[in-house]
């Protein structure tokens, strides 16, 4: 072989090495790459579908991955279980049914005069009483009200009822006046735990986004893959319509038969780069299918998926200003951290109340009544009265909610912790954390802008160099048109034209490449105003 002849091999595979070489992924709509040719070999053709075809959009891909994805079936269980605990935290503040009831038995020694001939006193008391009692969601204050019965039989003698019924009411009130009013302990843990419900709410936001967001991306692999494909499919025509015209060529005696080696090594290159580039789409529509697909449902491994958009390549206005405006108020990561800030204020303030010194306010009612059998003694004789009469427990309880022998109680309790105590250094902590806090939380608003500025940069040089691909892609097309014509008429040579033909290839590639990369600039720009 002639020394022209290897040189015009090493750039055939120099440019089917290129031609299929690995792409990048990215994003949604446009406009699709020129048709393929018309050329067709058994290791050009498309497989023949083994299942059923499955025709997306990619909006359909984002739909079926947020549906299928087993992450976010986990993820979405997050908010249920902070409405659990929120649920704990508010039924401290659920009103609770209290009751009780008790039987004493007793004898004693006499200890009346009046039972000096009695061996023993015997006791009998029957109590219950049922009631409710809550704690109050404001200024920390707590209540109960509880209504009870009895009776008591006693064989000491001169009692006046015997056996006595007993009624009574009782209110009960107590309110903090300094620590605990403002907050307390479990008004800051139903704070704490709605403020975590918000979070996890914002978490699964994020990681439906980001899975959007890569359901795109791998839609978008597939789409490229497709495309690449085609590209390959170009490449593959124009080597076979050159190694036809060197055939005519040895055919009427104007080239040498050995100098088509060189046309039949770039066909046979451009095949094998074409095998490549549908093995590329299989692995695509495998990595697809896997994300958006339910991996139970029968022809998992068998559906084709048909992508329906194709690459977007049309021009973009964007508003950086105002894209770094809606990162900075809805970006999950700096929600999450001003909702953690209001978690620490929260802290602060619990804190803060420990330090002061309790105050209480107690007032306590006590409603009673009194019914059974009575005896009434002549004051001499206080054996054997004179007369008795019986009063029901109906009438015990009418006049223990008539306010007819009321009992008032009412209290202060002050207590203040002596030296500095933890509750002192908590509450400093806690103030040093907010601080730490909102210093981290500007740090990241800062990087959020600049990501947000960066990826809008991103959009711009990209949609700026597939203008300047096409130009290119068009210049490389002319110059081969034109290097065929001076090869047909004799001013040129093989070797000029395989060059030629490398850089058309090369050119259409890095058209592709380019759409590619404005595509995935596009998604990264709508995801980083959202999330990470």
């Amino acid at each position: 072989m002639s020394q022209s002849t290897l040189r015009q091999a090493a750039f055939v595979i120099f440019t089917a090495a290129l031609a299929a070489g690995p792409m990048s992924t990215s994003e949604t709509l446009a406009q699709a790459l020129p048709p393929s040719g018309s050329g067709q070999s058994a290791a050009a053709t498309t497989p023949a579908p083994q299942g059923p075809t499955l025709s997306l959009s990619m909006e359909d891909a984002v739909k079926m991955a947020v549906e299928a994805n087993l992450g976010l079936a986990a993820d979405r269980l997050g908010p249920e279980i902070q409405a659990q605990a929120l649920a704990a935290a508010k039924a401290y503040y659920n009103p609770a049914f209290v009751s009780s009831a008790s039987r004493f038995n007793s004898e004693s020694a006499p200890t009346n005069f009046l039972d000096s001939n009695a061996t023993s006193v015997t006791t009998k008391i029957d109590q219950f009483s049922t009631g409710i009692a809550q704690n109050m969601r404001w200024y920390g204050g707590s209540y109960q009200v509880t209504f009870g019965g009895s009776r008591t039989e006693n064989s000491s003698i001169g009692n006046p009822f015997n056996p006595q019924l007993g009624s009574k009411l009782g209110v009960i009130f107590s309110q903090p006046l300094w620590r605990n009013f403002k907050t307390d302990s479990a008004r800051t843990a139903v704070k704490t735990n709605t403020i975590l419900q918000q979070i996890t709410d914002v978490t699964l936001l994020e990681n439906i986004a980001r899975t959007a967001r890569d359901a795109r991306l791998q839609y978008l692999n597939l789409v490229g893959a497709i495309e690449g494909r085609k590209v390959a499919q170009q490449n593959l025509d124009l080597a076979r319509e050159s190694l036809r015209g060197d055939r005519a060529r040895v055919n009427v005696g104007l080239m040498a038969p050995v100098d088509i080696v060189g046309s039949e090594a770039s066909v046979a290159l451009s095949e094998d780069a074409l095998i490549a580039a549908e093995g590329q789409i299989e692995r695509a529509m495998d990595q697809l299918r896997q994300f958006i697909l339910d991996p139970s449902r029968p022809d998992f491994w068998t559906v084709r998926l048909t992508p329906t958009d194709t690459i977007n390549a049309e021009p973009r206005q964007i508003d950086v200003e105002a894209a770094v405006k809606v990162a900075l108020e809805n970006r999950s990561d700096l929600v999450a951290a001003r909702k953690n800030l209001e978690i620490n204020r929260a802290t602060i303030e619990l804190a803060h109340n420990a330090t002061m010194p309790s105050l209480d306010f107690r007032v306590n009612y006590q409603g009673t009544g009194t019914a059974g059998t009575q005896f009434k003694y002549d004051g001499v004789d206080f054996v054997n009265p004179v007369s008795q009469s019986t009063k029901g427990f109906s009438s015990a309880i009418g006049d223990a909610f008539g306010y007819v022998q009321p009992a008032w109680t009412y209290s202060l309790n002050f207590g203040y912790p002596i030296g500095r105590s933890d509750t002192k250094a908590n509450y400093t902590r806690a103030q040093l954390q907010e601080r730490q806090l909102e210093t981290q939380l500007r740090e990241s608003e800062l990087g959020v802008a600049v990501q947000v500025r960066d990826a809008a940069r991103q959009v711009d040089t990209s949609f700026k160099r597939v203008q300047t691909r096409r130009a290119s892609l068009a210049a490389q097309l002319k110059r081969l048109e034109a290097e065929q014509k001076r090869f047909e008429v004799g001013t040129s040579d093989t070797f000029r034209l395989f060059q030629v033909q490398r850089d058309v290839a090369q050119a259409r590639v890095d058209e592709l490449q380019a759409m590619l990369s404005y595509s995935q600039a596009l998604i990264n720009f709508e995801a980083v105003q959202h999330i990470r």
